[in-house]
């Protein structure tokens, strides 16, 4: 499998094999010049590679897998993502302030008994 990379600092264009990188014998580094990615984010996408080679392997037992992504694509995906989680997190503290209600209310109700 190659992945062919663009340089965003320099823009030069330039392919790395899949398996090079997951058995370390290549690094992400434009070799124009010199750009590198950060070792958390070279980690990342090497343990992401060696997954998703696994899954499209078992796959590969019953289809044919071919696939191109864009980091564009990619990007427009991960912004609508992001604004979803915002809408949760939104719902989450409102369940969060319903359920502090709960409790305090539970207490209330536990002081009334012991009154009695």
């Amino acid at each position: 499998m190659t992945i062919d990379l663009t340089c965003q600092k320099c823009e030069g264009t330039f392919e790395l094999d899949a398996q090079d990188l997951i058995e370390g014998t290549e690094k992400l580094v434009c070799p124009h010049c010199g750009q590198k990615a950060p070792t958390n984010i070279q980690e990342d996408f090497v343990s992401a590679l060696t997954e998703m080679r696994t899954q499209v392997a078992a796959l590969g037992k019953r289809f044919a897998v071919s696939m191109a992504l864009e980091t564009e694509e990619l990007e427009d995906e991960l912004d609508e993502d992001e604004e979803t989680d915002d809408d949760e997190e939104t719902d989450d503290d409102e369940l969060d302030f319903d359920e502090d209600e709960d409790a305090e209310d539970e207490e209330d109700y536990d002081e009334d008994e012991d009154e009695r």
